[in-house]
């Protein structure tokens, strides 16, 4: 890897993985390609040596342009919002299918090595049009590893950490407001991962041999109220029992509990020796679903049967990272302190209140008067 292309690599995954590749591959070059201007202004502070080029998915001769003299590719730039997705369907299609598409259509056309995708756990099963549009994604990016020189892989993980669209910004939001947190259902579960071991598994997807495979690892997880409750522990400095949660509901186009890999794939998903020394999880790998199935696979993983779950105490130092790290880079004076350090961006990116979601998203019901 000399020329590295990343789509949405001013975001927060982006910005990471720009980190690890300083500290491990320092000579490789990388061009940012976004449409966020606030975010390549951010960026480009940390990382001033690399290219950054204002652009679209959705256009394919900006992006067939932009890519020229790369030889790899990660693509992470994607409509993210699941109940914003719900009432947007034509701009989410347009960004994550069609986008991708451009992505794959552009790298075969520039000679690319290799692309890897970022898909979700929403992809997996979906009963929501993002988790729709990601499926799509990994699927065009399948066929296109099978009609192209370019070697296509992807990987596929939960909620990271304090990212752009997380539970966790929010909920800092309304507890610093007014002590008042917004659950959908205490009982919930999500799966959770630091941004570094998303990193890590990117650059295991960038090692593959074989083409048209998802990486996914077997992530711990935990309930939503013990979430809010690790938040509300580190926003307070422990002192969090006069926090008030309260339920509102499951939005239309949740679910209870997500899969990282589902019935009817787990038959084509095998178990792999954990390779990365810089993981704890483990990884399965799963082969397109035009393969045979395997006579030794994986089963079902559900987050509310995981191998690890997550412990409050466990969350509390996975969130206290993820903003350390982001403090050092921006105001390294002010390192280990939650909710001191300006500007940060964590607490402007849970955008809509929970409440608000739940009435305005519930199917069969207009907002129009």
């Amino acid at each position: 890897m000399r020329n590295l292309f990343i789509t949405g690599g001013a975001g927060y995954l982006g910005r990471a993985l720009l980190r690890t590749l300083a500290e491990r591959e320092p000579d490789v070059r990388c061009t940012i390609f976004s449409r966020d201007h606030g975010k390549h202004s951010y960026c480009q502070r940390e990382f001033p040596q690399h290219r950054y080029i204002i652009g679209d998915v959705r256009d394919y001769d900006s992006i067939e342009l932009a890519m020229a003299g790369h030889d790899t590719v990660v693509h992470a730039a994607a409509f993210k919002y699941v109940p914003e997705a719900e009432i947007n369907v034509a701009e989410c299609h347009e960004i994550n299918v069609i986008g991708s598409l451009n992505v794959a259509r552009a790298a075969a056309r520039n000679g690319v090595d290799r692309v890897v995708g970022i898909s979700t756990d929403k992809a997996c099963q979906p009963i929501n049009v993002y988790g729709t549009t990601k499926l799509m994604m990994e699927r065009l990016f399948q066929e296109a590893d099978a009609k192209s020189p370019t070697q296509f892989n992807l990987v596929r993980y939960g909620n990271v950490v304090s990212s752009t669209g997380s539970a966790i910004p929010l909920f800092r939001r309304q507890i610093i407001k007014d002590r008042h947190v917004l659950i959908t259902n205490p009982q919930m579960t999500r799966f959770w991962l630091s941004v570094g071991t998303g990193v890590e598994l990117i650059l295991m997807a960038l090692q593959e041999k074989q083409g048209g495979t998802i990486l996914i690892p077997r992530l711990p997880s935990l309930n939503m109220m013990d979430v809010a409750r690790a938040v509300a522990s580190l926003e307070l400095d422990g002192d969090a029992e006069d926090v008030e949660f309260e339920e509102v509901g499951v939005r239309f186009g949740e679910k209870m509990h997500e899969d990282l890999l589902g019935d009817i794939e787990s038959v084509r998903a095998e178990q792999i020796p954990l390779c990365n020394p810089n993981m704890r999880e483990a990884v399965m790998r799963l082969y397109p679903m035009t393969s045979d199935p395997l006579e030794r696979h994986n089963k079902r993983y559900n987050s509310e049967r995981p191998d690890t779950a997550l412990s409050i105490d466990d969350a509390k130092a996975m969130i206290k990272q993820a903003v350390d790290d982001e403090a050092m880079v921006n105001h390294p004076e002010k390192r280990g302190v939650l909710g001191t350090i300006p500007g940060l961006n964590l607490l402007s990116l849970g955008k809509l209140d929970l409440r608000m979601w739940s009435r305005s998203y519930s199917p069969g019901v207009s907002s129009k008067r």
